[in-house]
């Protein structure tokens, strides 16, 4: 009777290797959905991010692309004077950052402001930031407003170059009254890693 009675509790109740093994699969379990929990969140970050830096590519390429498009032949210089004026300066980048200087119309002018619609545009990379800047004359002076618009930031590499039918060179500068001609388009090779690189190409001006 009392053997009857141990084999029966044996077969029915649960031993404790058992219940070891039971809690270290249930552990598992609960690790590895914690697991693909954090992934799924990563990759959700990732989506995200990625977005951001699609939607302000987008942003920078089309602004690039309508300054360039409305580039006017008409020289410029610098409100210090430093520099003699130029009709394009193009750079791969400079010593101090600038890529491209020139001059740009269909400035919007909703108010109606006395003022022209040219403007002095420069674009430059500092501090692996793409800046856009810009003057509200065609020829400022010291005193004339300068507004400076990051287009892209986490630039790690930049590569430029203006080309003109099959050549292509990485400095086109325009001096006024000089036999060099405008280049037709411009190149961008944007680099945020070394995976991450991005290249794009602008007319410049009407192409011609």
């Amino acid at each position: 009777m009392n053997r009857a009675n141990s084999r029966s509790k044996s077969e029915s109740g649960v031993t404790l290797v058992e219940t070891l093994i039971a809690l270290f699969v249930i552990a598992l379990m609960a690790t590895a959905g914690a697991v693909m929990t954090t992934q799924s969140l990563t990759g959700a970050r990732a989506v995200e991010t990625r977005g951001d830096k699609a939607a302000e590519l987008s942003t920078a390429l089309s602004m690039i692309s309508a300054d360039l498009g409305a580039l006017m032949v008409r020289p410029s210089q610098d409100a210090n004077q430093s520099e003699p004026a130029y009709l394009f300066q193009g750079h791969a980048p400079r010593y101090d950052g600038r890529i491209m200087v020139f001059v740009r119309n269909g400035w919007p002018n909703p108010n109606e402001e006395p003022r022209s619609d040219l403007q002095r545009v420069e674009y430059l990379l500092e501090n692996g930031s793409l800046i856009r800047r810009s003057w509200a004359a065609a020829d400022p002076a010291q005193s004339t407003q300068t507004v400076d618009l990051v287009l892209l930031g986490g630039v790690e590499t930049l590569e430029v170059r203006f080309g003109r039918g099959d050549t292509w060179q990485s400095e086109w500068v325009v001096p006024v009254a000089d036999s060099v001609t405008l280049p037709q388009k411009a190149e961008l090779k944007i680099g945020f890693s070394k995976d991450d690189t991005l290249s794009a190409r602008f007319l410049i001006g009407a192409g011609s």
